[in-house]
């Protein structure tokens, strides 16, 4: 059970992804904002517990002869992790606009309006799945559930609470939407061209501060 406290911070950096936040705000503006937001916030949450429930199963099995097997797949993932999130980092505040230039927003932000419910379930799959950190991320927080050797039913609870944990940022928002507040409504409106507007220094803030956490866990794992 020494593994399962790191899935918190896991779930808050899947948590803060301005991009899906932003999509999410962008449909809860929307014409069909009810619908459309609870079926993209479903999507999101299974494909988070899909790859989650997957990682926890299959590292189980590969960790069954025993803890120190779980333990070195634990750290190889935290040393793949920590360098990956420290490449992007570089990547995203490299990229990120210079010169006083405006972001500008993807062109399917646009498009929203127009989207039925099985699109914005799409569009919701498309966000989980293509988000550099999320996949990653959850196969790290699988294989920490799955080095707990618990039971078949209660890992896979375990792996759907994280889900949902990790889906708090886009399930908040529909839920204060869903109460009509016109004041929650201009809120959101505001939040959504903040996101676009930082979200480069936003993302590589996080990248950053993930790879510290990946390095904290590797260190205190190779000093055991």
């Amino acid at each position: 059970m020494e593994h399962l406290e790191q899935l918190i911070p896991i779930a808050a950096g899947i948590m803060i992804s301005p991009l899906p936040i932003a999509a999410i705000i962008a449909i809860l503006l929307s014409p069909r904002a009810k619908a459309n937001g609870f079926a993209y916030v479903g999507a999101f949450f299974l494909v988070a517990f899909a790859f989650t429930a997957v990682a926890a199963l299959t590292t189980k099995g590969a960790g069954s002869g025993g803890s120190s097997g779980d333990d070195v797949i634990v750290l190889v993932l935290g040393i793949v992790l920590t360098l990956g999130f420290l490449v992007l980092a570089v990547v995203s505040w490299v990229t990120r606009p210079k010169g006083g230039a405006e972001a500008t927003a993807p062109g399917w932000l646009n498009a929203v309006d127009s989207l039925s419910a099985a699109k914005a379930f799409g569009l919701g799959v498309v966000m989980a799945v293509t988000n550099a950190k999320n996949i990653p991320l959850e196969l790290k927080a699988g294989a920490l559930i799955g080095a707990t050797d618990l039971a078949l039913p209660l890992a896979l609870g375990v792996a759907a609470l994280f889900a949902l944990a990790a889906s708090l940022g886009i399930l908040l928002p529909t839920l204060l939407a869903a109460t009509g507040s016109k004041a929650v409504t201009r809120a959101l409106a505001g939040l959504k061209a903040e996101l676009i507007a930082h979200n480069a220094i936003i993302m590589t803030a996080l990248f950053a501060i993930l790879a510290a956490v990946q390095l904290s866990h590797v260190v205190a794992a190779l000093a055991k």
